[in-house]
C-alpha cells in the first residue's frame, strides 16, 4: 500500500513540474512580448502624422466606397467617392496646377464640371450622357465672363462674347 501512495505522490509531483514548466515558458513569452511592444513603442512617433501612398475606404461587403491618393497614371491627386459597384460619382482633386471638382453619373462619365486653372481662371462644365463637354461657362484671366454651347462633336454652335 505504501508502494502505491509512493507512486501516487510521484505521478502528482511530476504533473507539478510539468505544469510549472508550462507557465515558466508563457511568463517568458509573455516578458518577451512586452519587451518588444515597449521597444515598438519607442519608435513610433509620437505625432498624429499617418503617412500612406492611397487610403482605401470599404464597405461592409468589401467594395471601395472611396479613395484618397493618386490616379492610376499619378498626374491627378483626388478624393474619389464610388457607388455600390464601383463608378466614382464625385472626384474633388489637384492635377497639374489645376483643382478640379467632378461629378459622374451611376456609368461614371463626368455630367458636370469644375476647374480652377493655374493662372486662376475658373470654368464650369456640363457633359452630355455620352460624356461630351455640351456647355462651358468661364471667366478669362481679365475677369470677362463667356458662355460656350457646344454640339454633339464638341464644335461651339454659340458663344458669347
Amino acid at each position: 500500500m505504501d508502494e502505491d501512495r509512493y507512486e501516487a505522490v510521484l505521478r502528482r509531483v511530476e504533473d507539478l513540474e510539468s505544469e510549472v514548466r508550462i507557465w515558466r515558458r508563457a511568463a517568458t513569452g509573455l516578458t518577451l512580448a512586452i519587451i518588444a511592444l515597449a521597444t515598438m513603442g519607442l519608435a513610433i512617433p509620437r505625432g498624429r502624422i499617418v503617412e500612406a501612398q492611397k487610403f482605401v475606404l470599404k464597405d461592409a461587403e468589401g467594395r471601395v466606397r472611396a479613395e484618397l491618393g493618386p490616379s492610376d497614371t499619378e498626374k491627378q491627386i483626388a478624393l474619389r467617392f464610388k457607388d455600390e459597384i464601383g463608378s466614382p460619382r464625385l472626384t474633388l482633386g489637384v492635377e497639374g496646377e489645376s483643382s478640379l471638382l467632378v461629378l459622374s453619373d451611376k456609368s461614371g462619365r463626368p455630367r458636370i464640371g469644375m476647374v480652377t486653372l493655374a493662372e486662376g481662371v475658373p470654368g464650369l462644365t456640363f457633359y452630355d450622357t455620352t460624356g461630351r463637354a455640351r456647355a462651358e461657362v468661364g471667366l478669362a484671366r481679365e475677369g470677362e465672363a463667356s458662355v460656350t454651347l457646344l454640339d454633339a462633336r464638341g464644335g461651339p454652335v454659340w458663344k458669347s462674347p
